[in-house]
């Protein structure tokens, strides 16, 4: 895309869209598909294969019963499913169904369905549940024929929620929905309409068939828009088919000259950011409810009782894009302040200490695949590690939460700037044009222009100072 397409603007992440494969809660071999999963592959056989497929062909069983597939005939729908199977839409087998509704009550009634519906559509009961006569259909997102620890969301239409939070579902079925304008809001109305789409809109939301926030998710929100500069980030100006627009015309009379658009960008590397733009205070929007520590890592508690951990955004502002990660392995053993990843650009790295101690459980085998999700989604799909932690109460104590968190990354942006002017002082050829823009701020992804010494003495005077 051409940068002139593209102008800078804020964005708030006000909900989720996501389409769910499920099946009849009575199918006969549900067992089995909760145990194993259907892969992609498996999906892209149902729905693009010749002739009609048996259930024993999925799942590698004796079940002669036919396949009943259902295929959304809405355009958004069809557009994640073809996005998902790799494929264009309109050739697909099966009956297309346009109404969400009718899409649950065709494969309610019949023990052989499978099919794709919004979550948002699935999850109207109230209680944050899916309809009892649905189950949901486990994705082989490795097609190992199994359903490992992290792919184990399907329990639940509240799991499921989480899952696609934290970015453990497959992102090719899901989009973000952010709330856009062409500059930063000030005004008391603007910044009321935001807090309402926040909080009491998500009911109006969900009627649009968008996935409301989860409670922690909004406070992490309200938190943004009122104490922590806002997300500032590049929006395309031109629409492509992923793209839901949503009009909010009786807002617009309201705001006056502010146009606000609904508008769900697809989980693509580069388009729009969770993170703001480095500047030379440090400080950003970030996620309520994390645990910083001076490592420039990110822990999080799941619910259960397992710990999530990253990097923060601060630290892959300053290297520039991350070509490459290097991290430990499920069942070694990690210690707070020790090295746990390696980040590589091009063949310069950085070594990262650990922000805690214990067992590692899980890998984020999809950063290993796109190193640039460091960059893009540092604290939802960049997440590096899930670790079984051991000393994590007194640990806690040592990591700083919103306010502190913030006050301290303006300490960093200053040991920052300090760390460049001396870098700069023995090379008298080095242009500081390479570090500082007009006006002394800190140039995003600094490190980029240099070479291997300056990051081996930026990993020794500045992520390892007195050591």
């Amino acid at each position: 895309m051409n940068g002139k397409d593209e102008e800078q603007s804020f964005a708030l992440v006000v909900g989720r869209e996501a389409i769910i494969p499920i099946m009849n809660a009575r199918h006969p071999q549900r067992d089995l598909i909760m145990k194993q999963g259907i892969s992609p592959e498996q999906f892209r056989n149902i729905y693009t294969g010749q002739g009609t497929m048996t259930w024993g062909e999925v799942l590698g069983s004796t079940d002669a019963s036919e396949v009943h597939v259902f295929v959304p005939g809405e355009t958004t729908s069809a557009a994640y499913l073809a996005e998902f199977l790799g494929s264009g839409s309109g050739a697909w087998n099966g009956t297309a169904i346009i109404e969400p509704h009718e899409m649950l009550n065709r494969i309610g009634n019949d023990p052989q369905a499978i099919g794709f519906c919004s979550l948002a559509s699935l999850m109207q009961s109230g209680n944050g549940e899916v309809d009892s006569r649905i189950g949901l259909v486990p994705v082989d997102a490795d097609g190992d024929g199994s359903i490992g620890a992290f792919e184990d969301i399907y329990r639940s239409g509240s799991m499921l929620s989480h899952a696609i939070f934290v970015g453990r579902f497959p992102r090719s079925l899901y989009s973000r929905i952010y709330a856009l304008t062409e500059k930063q809001p000030g005004s008391a109305a603007e910044m009321n309409f935001l807090e309402w789409l926040v909080n009491g809109g998500q009911e109006t939301l969900a009627m649009a068939g968008i996935l409301e926030l989860g409670f922690g998710e909004r406070n992490s929100r309200m938190e943004q828009l009122s104490g922590h500069e806002p997300l500032i980030v590049n929006v395309p100006s031109q629409s492509s088919p992923a793209l839901v627009y949503l009009a909010v015309a009786g807002f617009l009379i309201l705001l006056g000259t502010l146009v606000f658009l609904l508008t769900g960008i697809r989980g693509r590397k580069g388009l729009a950011p969770e993170e703001g733009t480095f500047q030379e205070s440090g400080s950003k929007a970030f996620p309520g409810g994390l645990f910083f520590h001076r490592s420039h890592t990110w822990a999080f508690m799941e619910k259960s009782g397992r710990v999530r951990i990253g990097v923060d955004g601060f630290l892959p502002k300053v290297t520039g894009p991350v070509t490459r990660v290097v991290m430990k392995q499920p069942g070694e053993q990690i210690r707070c302040g020790e090295h746990f990843i390696t980040l590589i650009q091009n063949g310069k790295r950085l070594e990262i200490e650990a922000p805690v101690s214990g067992i590692i459980t899980e890998q984020n085998e999809e950063l290993l695949h796109d190193a640039s999700l460091l960059n893009s989604h540092t604290y939802s799909e960049g997440w590096i590690l899930m670790v079984e932690p051991q000393n994590w109460i007194s640990e806690m104590k040592s990591y700083f939460m919103g306010p502190s968190y913030s006050d301290w990354l303006q300490k960093e942006g200053v040991r920052l700037k300090d760390f460049f002017a001396s870098v700069l002082k023995p090379e008298k050829n080095m242009e500081p044009g390479l570090v500082m823009q007009d006006g002394g701020e800190i140039k995003e992804g600094v490190l980029e222009s240099f070479g291997p010494r300056v990051w081996e003495e930026f990993q020794e005077g500045f992520i390892n100072p007195k050591k």
